[in-house]
């Protein structure tokens, strides 16, 4: 059970951030030792390594590092990175006012914030669950580094379950531990996750997977002329993009720009929802709530039916303002199995028109693993 409170605003938040157009970062990496009876449970990317247990199975598909004991339990970890500031506390749209040491009076955009502040925002999110209630709460360290720990429960849908969550503050980056499990098995399994917290690592370069994972299936089948299989076995698509796009393997999506000074950008992403039967509409009307009290100017353009491989889809174009400067989006959004996956090509307004052509073809060309015959 994903908790849709925790996953969709990162998945949000990483969308800004590549609307951005930032300039991608270059890490050098190494294996990690893996402890005698785990296994890698970690995304490609990132500046932690998360382990399971050999006997759990392990699931990165949607972007989130982690896995489950079995589906039938609903016992299930989780860490991500969680992007955070101050500005992001104050949920009416003011800033948030801090006294400096001073005793001057600062916005929260000129503080940085500390895991306690990212605790207590976190804490206040999760109050809101139906049925929440807090069961304990104190400072403890994961990976060496200071941590906060808080066991409650709550209720989603007919069931109650019990959450156990670390937040830190490693080199600079927010990150939150989830473990849950429906109530009547959350403390089965509390010993396990003792060993999976105590093997947690920070690192100062990003993960970059097992030998097979750095091995992009090559099949000649399905390559396409003057484009580029930028994706990997980890996820459940094959996403192309033209062989004159940069590709960047190195975020938490996949991210190819079109040239070092044109950083036009498309991200294929994946969100797993928390309610059976969720649609498209339903995601899109959660983001777009986001969008509007996040985002300056934000102007919806259109809605259309299209295509995102060989799955219906619906496209959304709109406008925003970010750091001063306007972007234009279009985002596919489709659903396949149980999941929400979305395409999002971003650009200078100037340059929108430019792109549209071959980004309708990286829409086309996405496949499906599954799909190939």
């Amino acid at each position: 059970m994903k908790n849709r409170m925790g996953m969709l605003p990162r998945l949000l938040c990483l969308i800004l951030v590549l609307s951005a157009l930032m300039t991608a970062f270059v890490g050098c990496s190494k294996e990690s030792e893996v402890p005698d009876g785990y296994q890698y449970a970690t995304c490609r990317g990132e500046y932690f390594r998360l382990f399971l247990p050999t006997q759990w199975t392990v699931n990165t598909a949607g972007g989130v590092s982690g896995g489950y004991i079995s589906l039938a339990t609903e016992t299930i970890v989780t860490m991500a990175q969680v992007e955070f500031d101050l500005a992001m506390v104050d949920t009416e749209g003011e800033k948030t006012a801090t006294e400096s040491a001073t005793g001057e009076s600062t916005t929260a955009e000129a503080v940085t914030a500390s895991l306690e502040d990212f605790y207590a925002c976190h804490l206040s999110e999760v109050s809101r669950m139906r049925d929440y209630e807090l069961e304990r709460q104190f400072d403890t360290t994961l990976g060496g580094v200071r941590a906060k720990e808080v066991y409650y429960g709550a209720s989603v849908g007919e069931k109650s379950y019990r959450y156990r969550q670390v937040l830190t503050k490693a080199q600079g980056r927010f990150y939150l531990f989830t473990f849950s499990s429906t109530a009547d098995t959350f403390d089965t399994w509390l010993d396990v996750v003792d060993g999976i917290l105590d093997n947690v690592i920070f690192e100062a370069y990003p993960y970059e997977g097992g030998e097979d994972d750095r091995k992009i299936p090559d099949n000649e089948e399905y390559a396409l002329n003057g484009m580029q299989l930028v994706s990997n076995r980890e996820v459940a698509y094959a996403f192309y993009a033209p062989e004159s796009w940069i590709a960047d393997k190195t975020n938490a999506a996949y991210l190819v720009y079109a040239s070092e000074e044109d950083r036009s950008n498309v991200t294929m992403l994946s969100y797993l929802p928390e309610d059976e039967g969720y649609s498209v509409a339903d995601y899109w009307e959660y983001c777009e709530k986001y969008y509007r009290s996040t985002l300056d100017g934000y102007t919806l353009l259109s809605t259309a039916e299209g295509k995102l491989g060989n799955r219906n889809a619906t496209i959304y174009e709109y406008t925003y303002t970010l750091g001063g400067v306007t972007y234009k989006t279009r985002q596919a959004c489709c659903v396949y199995s149980t999941m929400i996956y979305i395409m999002t090509y971003t650009a200078l307004p100037e340059n929108y028109d430019k792109h549209l052509g071959e980004v309708q073809t990286m829409q086309e060309s996405l496949t499906f693993w599954r799909d190939m015959k």
